[in-house]
């Protein structure tokens, strides 16, 4: 199989081998170098990048570092099968991350005031035109790329919200914390999607991939909707749990 090997530059103050170690790396996270399969040998890695060989092994070592590969002596560098991460649907994304033993973290890609103007979303339809905050992120444990996520929250009793720096807060600890709101219940639609061409490239993945779609509306104590959030998981890494007690 011909991989679609990205072009390195030698004027690049990033080093050369660490140019390929990302290239290899994406390939394996998009899919293209699918777990079980044998990289290609040193010589073609080689040549395709126009390197030597110390080059191409110090790439490699990087990767099984990571445990993205694992070498086998006389047999050759085999894709690791990445294991999912469960989570659970009765936790933020914060609290499930520190319960891991993890940093979270955000990129911010939005925060802004807006007003509700969602369609097909039957929670949303009684408050269609109230104030509002869209706050669209990338969520990250340990600096991992973890789901894109958009949530909108109703600003009527959190008002200035889009001035919080959510690159290292939590939205739930923030309306808790700042504004006295108590989240009392979460109702919570899990389902199948195909990746588009915008959130392939968010998450890395091949468009069409399959990603696990999280849909959560957040109530406070007395019964209203504060907060709506989609979030879209990678389905080869993550999967979801839920125990119900009876």
């Amino acid at each position: 199989m011909s991989l679609p090997y990205s072009t390195v530059d030698p004027h690049n103050p990033i080093p050369l081998y660490y140019q390929i170690y990302l290239d290899l790396r994406r390939m394996i996270q998009r899919g293209v170098l699918k777990p079980g399969s044998m990289l290609p040998p040193e010589l073609e890695i080689c040549q395709a990048y126009n390197v030597g060989r110390q080059t191409v092994r110090q790439a490699i070592g990087r990767l099984v570092d990571e445990n993205l590969v694992e070498r086998y002596p006389g047999k050759g560098t085999f894709v690791r099968d990445i294991p999912s991460i469960q989570f659970f649907l009765d936790r933020s994304f914060s609290q499930q991350m520190r319960e891991m033993g993890r940093v979270p973290s955000s990129k911010v890609l939005r925060c802004e005031p807006s007003t509700v103007n969602v369609e097909n979303v039957p929670v949303l339809e009684k408050v269609q035109g109230a104030p509002c905050v869209i706050l669209e992120r990338l969520r990250y444990g340990d600096n991992e790329l973890i789901c894109h996520q958009i949530s909108i929250v109703l600003t009527e009793r959190c008002p200035g919200l889009e001035h919080v720096d959510f690159a290292n807060q939590s939205l739930f600890e923030v309306l808790t914390n700042r504004y006295a709101l108590m989240i009392k219940r979460m109702d919570i639609v899990v389902r199948a999607v195909a990746a588009d061409g915008y959130r392939a490239d968010l998450l890395e993945v091949e468009e069409c991939a399959p990603l696990l779609y999280v849909g959560t509306a957040t109530y406070v104590e007395e019964g209203d909707l504060i907060e709506y959030s989609t979030s879209y998981y990678r389905a080869d890494r993550y999967e979801y749990s839920i125990t119900q007690i009876r």
